[in-house]
């Protein structure tokens, strides 16, 4: 919204400039187009900044569901080796490794003070990591 508003604005100024000498009317025109430039890359880190938000979100997500679910593969770990289960699981779907070996590689990553997860219990892990990856 305010970029459109910005956008309006800076078109008045270019129409108010059209009295002025070309000399000025260029450098109004560079700065117009400057501010535009910057409100174009200020909503573009918005939208990263969202994206990222959003991806933190479901990590969060991710790792209150398996420490809800999977109690014992989670006592006494932290939120980020959790979050290594999720993230291996998103590079490996992503780069299009079989199922069967991702689940292995989830059972060897969620095992937990000799606790290892059952083949069931690694394929809902596999589907709730493949739900939350982007």
């Amino acid at each position: 919204m305010r970029i459109a508003a910005a956008v309006g604005a800076a078109a008045i100024v270019v129409l108010g400039l059209t009295a002025c000498s070309t000399e000025d009317q260029d450098n109004a025109q560079n700065k117009i187009s400057e501010a535009v430039t910057s409100g174009q890359q200020a909503l573009e880190t918005a939208k990263q900044s969202a994206g990222n938000a959003i991806d933190q979100g479901k990590t969060a997500l991710f790792v209150a569901t398996f420490r809800g679910a999977y109690a014992p593969l989670a006592e006494n770990r932290d939120d980020a080796d959790i979050e290594e289960i999720l993230t291996t699981t998103c590079t490996e779907v992503a780069n299009g490794t079989d199922e069967a070996e991702v689940k292995s590689k989830i059972t060897d990553l969620a095992e937990n003070n000799g606790n290892k997860p059952t083949d069931e219990q690694a394929g809902h892990i596999y589907e709730l990591a493949k739900a939350t990856c982007p």
